[in-house]
């Protein structure tokens, strides 16, 4: 099997760690482990990730074969995320299929579809803020507890199912962050701040308190607003954009207009 040395010795995650090596060594005990010493495979890609390795393989000649996703950690969040993906799964959340999992791997199935942040910057689908809405609805229900990292590069369209992605940042908090959170990933993207997304995500807050049998009121709104603006606070440090950290500022001080 040539996907490690495919991989290389430099890989690293968040702040410039490098990935223990161990990992590739799991990586490969479980690819023998599921299909066989004699099983092809060849790396595909390897996703944008500051956090952990995350690569895309094919199993077979061709990429037409089998596809998985291996997510080796460099974090120390492998179980929390494993957790996330077993539970949502088995409720019925549409995620990825866990194929297999140990010592800081985990091998999934690769979703094909469309990055949800495309879909909606395309096309500015309502539906799709519904769907948004119910995902992150069913996941607070089955957990109790907030997935995190909201970015809508986390989503995937699939051809039946929005798909969530990455779960390692899960943990116990207030439902606003996750749905301002993804409210700011949704203002920050290009167009940045469209008059149509500014309608979009009051739409996805105001759909989500439906699921929870709840209405708009301004102390939900102060509260929307008012994490929307930190999370786009978060991002423009992040990027060291300082039209995003301007853009918090502005809808910290003025709210988010529908025209």
């Amino acid at each position: 099997m040539d996907l490690v040395k495919e991989l290389g010795n430099d890989l690293t995650g968040v702040d410039g760690i490098k990935l223990n090596p161990a990992r590739a060594r799991a990586l490969e005990n479980l690819l023998t482990q599921n299909f066989g010493p004699d099983v092809e495979v060849r790396l595909i890609r390897r996703f944008k990730s500051k956090k952990n390795v995350v690569i895309h393989i094919g199993m077979g000649p061709d990429t037409a074969g089998l596809g998985l996703v291996a997510k080796m950690f460099v974090t120390e969040h492998f179980k929390t995320d494993l957790m996330a993906l077993k539970l949502s799964h088995e409720n019925g959340l549409a995620v990825p299929r866990v194929v297999d999992a140990d010592d800081g791997v985990i091998l999934m199935d690769f979703i094909f579809g469309e990055p949800l942040t495309e879909r909606i910057n395309r096309t500015f689908e309502s539906t799709l803020i519904d769907d948004l809405a119910k995902w992150y609805y069913d996941y607070h229900s089955i957990r109790d507890m907030i997935k995190g990292d909201p970015r809508l590069r986390n989503f995937i369209c699939a051809e039946n199912a929005l798909v969530g992605l990455d779960f390692e940042e899960t943990i116990q908090g207030h439902w606003i962050l996750d749905i301002g959170g993804v409210s700011a990933s949704l203002l920050d993207t290009k167009p940045v701040f469209d008059s149509r997304k500014r309608k979009l995500v009051w739409h996805l807050l105001e759909e989500y308190l439906s699921l929870r049998g709840k209405e708009r009121s301004k102390s939900v709104d102060d509260l929307f607003i008012t994490t929307v603006s930190e999370a786009l606070k978060r991002t423009a440090y992040w990027r060291k954009d300082n039209d995003i950290l301007a853009l918090a500022d502005q809808v910290r001080e003025s709210g988010i207009p529908v025209d």
